[in-house]
């Protein structure tokens, strides 16, 4: 675990309202067409598909904002419907990187978790998790870089 700085980004943005159990539907789809989009508006892309996560406690039931995102150079052209440019902010975090399946990311969240309790970090409500490499063919070559807002 490492602290740092969850850094400002531009972004193509898809923003809803939903669940952990209602996830499944979002899994490579929006990203898909985020890519698609920014191709469209010939945008140029500067990072990973990012998922952020407003409020997500890890209970499957509770309602959560979460904003999946394309960080971009700059804004312009107009997006498609259901899609907007959107800045995130930066923010104070822990940071910690879950190489392999997501099958298992929830052990890594666990121990995450616990050493941020540990430690006596005040944890905010802020999380992002940045797919920097996705295999959905070999799912051990999976990087993600977890994100979490302290206080």
């Amino acid at each position: 675990m490492e602290i740092k700085e969850a850094k400002p980004l531009t972004t193509l943005a898809f923003s809803t309202r939903t669940t952990l159990k209602d996830l499944g539907p979002f899994v490579r789809t929006v990203a898909r067409n985020l890519y698609r989009e920014a191709v469209r508006l010939d945008l140029e892309v500067t990072g990973p598909i990012i998922w952020q996560y407003e409020g997500v406690d890890g209970k499957p039931d509770t309602v959560f904002g979460l904003d999946i995102v394309l960080p971009i150079q700059a804004v312009q052209g107009e997006p498609a419907d259901g899609l907007v440019f959107k800045k995130l902010e930066g923010w104070k975090c822990a940071y910690t990187e879950h190489d392999g399946s997501w099958d298992t990311l929830v052990a890594t969240y666990g121990s995450f978790m616990s050493g941020l309790v540990r430690g006596g970090y005040q944890i905010g409500s802020l999380s992002r998790e940045a797919y920097v490499n996705m295999d959905f063919e070999n799912p051990a070559n999976n990087v993600t870089q977890i994100y979490r807002q302290i206080l």
